[in-house]
């Protein structure tokens, strides 16, 4: 074969662990069986911006060259030289996602995936789900990761309950059997950024191995008063029982003390015209002494293979996962003048804040399970996958019925019909922040205390078992099969007022792909795939909500050239989403479907040994096809880009007086988006510029990179609220490595 068999890569991949005895490919990859190691590894480390192997769209080690749907990988070093903050701004120059929509966030990720959001869904780790719902929602610190695996487009046939923009999957760090080595870093940069991080590896003997990553960090940001800080620690032990048996535990802990970093601002005085003029970026709509956003992430997990002979084997990914939170943030209500209290704000400067509370405890568990069997039937090879896995999450909240309204205890205002109560008017234009903050009822202006919260217990779960067959027929045609049933179930029992809602889904879910690999390194494909999504409310009928069904046809094609490291793709693609939920007027409604097409370009290559190059290009037509609301059929969703396109290019100097001299730049552009489903007003695209300069001297690296280098002032996206993006990020690092 032109390339090894799945089972061959399979093989080549053990927990992570990545022998220190690599083999270099030849025109034909090269598989090093002892020790179950590839050149290329589906959970890294990875040298270089190329991933050329995948777990992700099969739950199989498979070259993404052999799998017909379009994958993009992350890796650690392309992260390393961006100095990328988030998982969001790692995928800032990857095709047909629109990441950090919102603007950058220290309360989860943020991603438009082929013209669809998502947040809390179609994130995973180490290929099982990081269960997440509201704000109870997972931020995994890049520090921790060695790559990010998306497959673009529906996934469910594999994973359950996900969007049908696509899975993300970040791959865990891991202890390596490489004799031992470590790395120490320090980082300084933009708006007060101070960093320190450890990253050990001990090889303890020819069985064991053991790793540990540590990070503390504070920082504040553009907004005035925002602050945060982070610390982060995950140690991890990888176990031989045997050549053929071995487990790797996987844990962390992750602790955010911060002030949350979105603004929710007013479309007016942002995106549209106010007579005061432009509301800055660096305003505060919150009192920054009364915000916060506390969580700890605790994490504790396996991976187990075990290889009953030369064509069978099973692996296990297993995870507990615990989450306390505690949530206090102001945004933007209306402004003044649009309310009964207009006469007091006839200069239109001043807007009604309301608040988002809570605070809880969530804990999840995850397991997946499968079997991997080969075989092969005539000129057929066949890696044959059965899954089990169970997912479940169960949450203990807190919060107030309504949101509040904020108002200040040290100041009266007297209402009409109501008496006086604490001043609810804040002036955007020229703000002053209260240190006595009353919570009020948004319906009666009556104040809250901590009697008014209410409890909510929330339990998820889904089951699921699933069939693949991946076929590899006369060494040219591969083909995948696959199938999935899921049961899922999700109740919500509100102890105070004595409500439940309870929401069973049974769904079954399909995906059907095949690619023609060719002597000349070009494979064209064609693949189906189908997703669903559970939405846990009753309807405006009281009646179960229905799941949002997606489906995606693709067809591209993928070039891996003979002369030079890199992978090229061309995919198009048709991707839609039914039974649309949106709230109207406090009630679920389920009448929609959104209906995406695009063409997208991928282009990742190390041309030669000291140049890199990454470029894409995505186009996206997303309408609306059905809605409740006539009015919307027809348009484009709100905050939905209509084109994407990055470009990043990296020269390592190798010899000469220049030798360790390393520059990068790039350059990042988001299309028009439209603020509110009626295309009312429009968002206007932006191009921003990047740049990294790094030299290295021995055990020593000095690197300096910049995001938004032109200090580029913009709005992110507009959906009622408004959204500043991030402006100039400078960071500086100095690391020393064993």
């Amino acid at each position: 074969m032109r390339t090894p068999t799945a089972f061959a890569v399979a093989l080549a991949v053990s927990s992570g662990v990545l022998t220190s005895g690599m083999v270099q490919a030849e025109e034909d990859e090269t598989v090093v069986v002892l020790g179950h190691q590839l050149e290329d590894s589906s959970v890294g480390p990875d040298f270089s911006y190329v991933g050329l192997s995948s777990r992700t769209a099969t739950k199989t080690d498979v070259a993404i060259g052999e799998t017909p749907r379009a994958i993009s990988i992350v890796t650690r070093e392309h992260m390393d030289d961006r100095a990328s903050i988030s998982i969001a701004d790692a995928l800032q120059y990857t095709p047909s996602i629109q990441a950090n929509y919102f603007g950058e966030d220290n309360k989860q990720d943020w991603f438009v995936i082929r013209g669809f959001k998502q947040a809390n869904s179609g994130l995973y780790q180490d290929g099982t789900r990081l269960y997440s719902s509201g704000f109870y929602s997972w931020q995994i610190d890049p520090f921790g990761l060695e790559r990010v695996e998306i497959l673009r487009g529906p996934g469910s046939a594999l994973y359950g309950q996900t969007p049908p923009g696509g899975v993300i999957n970040v791959v865990s760090k891991r202890p390596q059997f490489d004799g031992g080595s470590g790395q120490f870093s320090a980082e300084f940069g933009t708006d007060d950024r101070k960093q320190l991080s450890l990253d050990v590896n001990s090889e303890v003997n020819d069985k064991v191995a053991f790793r540990l990553q540590a990070l503390t960090r504070k920082n504040g940001s553009r907004v005035d008063g925002v602050e945060a800080e982070r610390i982060f620690i995950a140690p991890s032990l990888a176990y031989k029982f045997t050549d053929d048996t071995q487990i790797t535990l996987l844990t962390s802990y992750q602790k955010d003390d911060s002030v949350p970093y979105l603004q929710f601002l007013p479309m007016e005085g942002t995106l549209t015209s106010n007579p005061n003029g432009t509301i800055s970026d660096s305003t505060a709509l919150g009192n920054t002494d009364w915000e916060t956003f506390e969580r700890e992430q605790l994490s504790i997990g396996y991976e187990f293979e075990h290889h009953f002979n030369d064509r069978t084997y099973f692996m296990q990914n297993t995870r507990f996962s615990q989450m306390d939170i505690n949530l206090r943030q102001m945004y933007y209500s209306q402004y003044v003048g649009d309310t009964a209290l207009a006469p007091y704000d006839p200069t239109r400067t001043s807007i009604i804040r309301q608040a988002s509370t809570e605070e809880g405890t969530s804990n999840a568990f995850n397991i997946d399970n499968r079997l991997i069997h080969n075989f092969k039937t005539g000129v057929v090879e066949h890696t044959l996958l059965a899954g089990i896995d169970y997912q479940s999450i169960d949450i203990d909240s807190k919060d107030y019925a309504a949101d509040p309204i904020i108002g200040d205890g040290n100041s009266m205002l007297p209402i009409p019909g109501v008496g006086n109560v604490p001043n609810p008017i804040f002036n955007v234009f020229n703000p002053s922040y209260s240190s006595n903050v009353a919570l009020l009822n948004p319906a009666t202006f009556a104040e809250l205390d901590e009697s008014d919260r209410q409890t909510t217990k929330t339990k998820n779960n889904q089951l699921g078992l699933y069939l693949q067959n991946q076929m590899m027929i006369a060494d040219k045609w591969a083909v995948q099969l696959g199938v999935r049933y899921d049961d899922s179930r999700n109740k919500t029992h509100n102890t105070t007022t004595g409500a439940k809602t309870k929401v069973d889904n049974e769904e079954w879910t399909t995906n059907f792909g095949v690619a023609y690999l060719m002597d000349s390194g070009f494979t064209p494909y064609a693949s189906y795939a189908q997703s669903f999504n559970p939405i846990i409310q009753l309807d405006q009928n009281g009646d179960p909500a229905k799941p949002e069904r997606g489906q995606q046809y693709e067809v591209g094609l993928k070039y891996q050239p003979r002369t030079f490291n890199g992978y090229f793709n061309i995919a198009a693609f048709e991707v839609s989403k039914e039974n649309l939920a949106r709230q109207v007027g406090g009630q679920l409604t389920q009448i929609g479907e959104v209906r995406n097409r695009g063409v997208e370009l991928e282009a990742v290559a190390n041309v030669t040994e000291a140049l890199t190059l990454i470029g894409n290009v995505s186009f996206i037509d997303s309408e609306i096809t059905e809605d409740a609301n006539s009015n919307y059929v027809g348009n484009t969703p709100s905050q939905i880009a209509d084109q994407l396109a990055s470009a990043w290019a990296n020269y390592r100097f190798l010899n000469g007086p220049l030798d360790g001299l390393t520059i990068g730049a790039g350059a990042r552009y988001v299309g028009d988006s439209y603020a509110d489903n009626l295309e009312t007003n429009k968002v206007p695209s932006y191009t921003l510029f990047d740049a990294t300069v790094s030299y290295r001297i021995e055990d020593y690296k000095f690197q300096v990179a910049a995001k938004n280098l032109a200090d580029k002032e913009y709005i992110a996206t507009c959906d009622y609220y408004c959204f500043y993006g991030d402006r100039r990020n400078v960071i500086a690092t100095i690391t020393y490595d064993w």
